[in-house]
């Protein structure tokens, strides 16, 4: 039996109403917009921030949605903490360093020979935020996770290395003003420079040679259509310093949560801190063997004197960095103690 074009017309209309009825039931009751700065083919975003996306809206009955977005996706990498704390997003995963000076007292575990894997760093610097010692850097914020990533080599393009003697005169990329001090007690010449901008740095003879991590090194574009790797020819080991990274997200979001969502959340934060941490060393171990292995390369590896040598030469960078945190009211004598107390045993213990 066919129905009246009335009844035809209220049975579509109702069947939209029902439709529409199940998208909103279906709806998350949370929505929390995740910017970050790592791109979207990149192992970070693939094997540790997709799945915490995931499993935060399977494990809270879908109620909350994670709208993680790559690189470039909410807003540019430098503006990310900023959009947290004013709400324009709800969490980012993002670099202190983009933000200079905000972040005082984390900038302890960028100073040089501080830890040796990105797991022993990443645990000394989540202690030592349970432990409230890096409570001023953070107060605008919920912090989900800290880490670190493994410390940096020093990667010549053309200028043999074999001593601390032979880094003098020498231009180097660093990656931030602390780790500039330490370049420069070793008689080097910082220079700050972007990452899209290394490539060429290295081609025009700009700087003679970076501070970078063993993994980006091989998976960075460098100039023209070459990568970095392909433009560097000495590989010293140095374990010198590198960034810390923090995955923070808006504290009135955070507090108007339900408890047992905050929960959830809380539940597989782990994994933005230790989880990117191990996926860090994993990587740069793996292409660390296999630019060690490659004749085409020279690699080095800092002796125990040498490094001796290198930690009294940069004390003084040291010492600059404790009274640039006592004028702000900072003990940067005993955050630096502890953090080293703290680095060294779990170093120890990673092994």
């Amino acid at each position: 039996m066919r129905l009246p074009k009335s009844s035809a017309a209220m049975a579509a209309a109702m069947s939209v109403v029902l439709a529409a009825g199940a998208q909103v039931a279906n709806a998350a009751d949370t929505v929390l917009r995740f910017a970050t700065i790592n791109a979207e083919q990149t192992a970070a975003y693939k094997d540790v921030l997709e799945p915490f996306a995931r499993k935060v809206g399977v494990d809270s009955g879908d109620r909350i949605e994670v709208a993680l977005k790559p690189l470039g996706g909410y807003g540019k990498p430098a503006d990310l903490f900023a959009m947290v704390e004013r709400g324009e997003i709800e969490i980012a995963a993002t670099v202190q360093g983009y933000s200079p000076g905000r972040f005082p007292q984390s900038s302890v575990m960028e100073l040089p020979l501080m830890y040796e894997t990105a797991v022993s760093g990443t645990q000394a610097m989540w202690k030592l935020y349970q432990e409230g010692m890096l409570d001023r850097d953070y107060a605008s914020v919920k912090v989900l996770g800290l880490h670190v990533l493994p410390p940096y080599g020093i990667f010549s393009a053309a200028m043999p290395i074999e001593t601390l003697r032979d880094l003098r005169g020498m231009r180097v990329r660093t990656p931030s003003p602390t780790v500039a001090m330490a370049l420069a007690r070793l008689g080097m010449v910082p220079v700050a420079m972007p990452v899209n901008r290394i490539g060429n740095g290295l081609d025009s003879g700009t700087v003679d040679a970076i501070t970078y991590g063993w993994e980006s090194l091989t998976i960075t574009g460098g100039a023209g259509d070459k990568q970095l790797v392909d433009q560097v020819k000495i590989l010293v080991d140095a374990k010198f310093a590198a960034p810390a990274l923090m995955v923070v997200m808006n504290k009135s979001t955070w507090e108007a949560m339900p408890a047992d969502m905050r929960a959830v959340i809380e539940r597989h934060a782990a994994d933005l801190t230790l989880g990117s941490a191990r996926l860090r060393d994993e990587g740069e171990q793996a292409a660390r063997d296999r630019l060690r292995g490659d004749p085409q390369y020279t690699y080095l590896a800092l002796t125990p004197q040498i490094r001796t040598e290198m930690e009294a030469a940069i004390q003084p960078a040291v010492n600059h960095w404790k009274a640039a945190m006592a004028r702000q009211g900072v003990d940067g004598e005993r955050l630096y103690a502890r953090a080293r107390e703290l680095a060294r045993p779990f170093h120890t213990a990673s092994r």
